[in-house]
């Protein structure tokens, strides 16, 4: 994209390979649940969340204590009223430094949470 197309030297070469993706072998992943660059299976992200709730704090860890991992908390918004735990979801808009500084990014993320609320995406309850 950012090359010099009147330069000969400059002309990109391809192999001419063809690879083939099976899109039945892909899995859908999550990242996290601290940090963006792991990746973990969505079949396997509830597990391994709960898994890192009692681990020490840090990498893969929160150090909540074994007598709270269950606790819930009641919180009331426009009128309703919803019980929270640890992983529930409550994300009200995709953002990061990444997506901030990266308007084709905040694009994206916000025909995201369009299609979301088209597809019928809401708040339960």
């Amino acid at each position: 994209m950012m090359r010099d197309y009147k330069n000969e030297k400059n002309i990109p070469k391809y192999s001419g390979e063809i690879m083939n993706l099976d899109m039945s072998k892909v899995e859908p992943c999550l990242s996290g649940p601290k940090r963006p660059h792991d990746k973990v299976l969505m079949s396997e992200m509830q597990k391994d969340f709960n898994k890192c709730l009692p681990n020490k704090n840090g990498f893969k860890g929160f150090e909540v204590a074994p007598q709270d991992i269950q606790k819930t908390v009641k919180i009331t918004t426009k009128g309703k009223e919803y019980t929270l735990k640890h992983g529930s979801v409550v994300i009200a808009a995709i953002t990061s430094c990444t997506n901030t500084s990266n308007p084709d990014v905040m694009m994206q993320a916000a025909m995201l949470c369009k299609k979301a609320s088209e597809l019928g995406l809401q708040v339960p309850g």
